[in-house]
């Protein structure tokens, strides 16, 4: 995974702060957008964050 590719646009959010805010604990979709904001301005990233998300979790379970 490209940690700098950007996955919300308005926000500039990227996929490395995503699996960041994972690591250091947070557990739901919710929690996630609160902390880092992302689509709260055209909401057009939101589906594809939980798809990442989800993708983003299998990983670091598989992680040793």
């Amino acid at each position: 995974m490209d940690r700098k590719k950007e996955a919300c646009h308005c926000k500039n959010i990227t996929y490395g702060m995503i699996e960041d805010a994972i690591k250091s604990g947070i557990t739901s979709f919710d929690e996630l957008q609160e902390k880092l904001r992302f689509g709260t301005s055209c909401g057009q990233c939101r589906e594809f964050i939980q798809y990442l998300v989800r993708d983003i979790k299998e990983e670091l379970e598989k992680a040793p």
